[in-house]
């Protein structure tokens, strides 16, 4: 199992990794996912492999470009630090919240990831990645109201006290 600071500090990663998606700020992936990392995607029905957060970014952001509403939900996450502290494997349960801007429609995608690892000078980053479609679900909601991203927000450290 390793530490329980190692287990942590890769389960802000995987926070950070949907954050960064839901906000869609695929600039900041380099600070998570190595620039060799080997990603590999079963999409059930085709694979797709990318190397690097540069490519992995740029494939999410055309993929969700139809969307108007985006959010990526971490469903929950094992993670198993190796004796040596220095990698680690990971699985990650995952869904996606969608709106389709054009028609209306919403979806619900589900996912599984499978992570490895690696401490990079105390920094714990994506080394490998393959995920795995599990289930797509279309939903006929009638109406949603739908709100921007704040602005001001992408920065933790620029988080005012909301009391005043």
């Amino acid at each position: 199992m390793g530490s329980f600071e190692d287990q942590q500090r890769i389960r802000d990663l995987q926070s950070r990794y949907a954050d960064i998606c839901s906000r869609q700020k695929f600039d900041e992936l380099p600070t998570l996912i190595l620039p060799d990392a080997n990603i590999r995607l079963d999409l059930r029905g085709r694979f797709l492999d990318f190397t690097g957060p540069e490519e992995i970014g740029d494939f999410i952001a055309a993929s969700i470009e139809p969307f108007d509403f985006f959010q990526f939900l971490i469903r929950n996450s094992v993670v198993d630090v190796d004796e040596s502290g220095e990698t680690a494997s990971g699985r990650l349960w995952m869904s996606e919240l969608r709106h389709v801007r054009e028609t209306g429609q919403w979806s619900t995608i589900f996912g599984l990831y499978h992570d490895q690892y690696v401490n990079v000078d105390g920094a714990w980053m994506i080394a490998a990645r393959q995920y795995h479609s599990l289930a797509r679900i279309s939903h006929g909601l009638d109406d949603c109201v739908l709100f921007d991203f704040p602005e001001g927000f992408h920065d933790l450290k620029t988080i005012e006290d909301a009391s005043g």
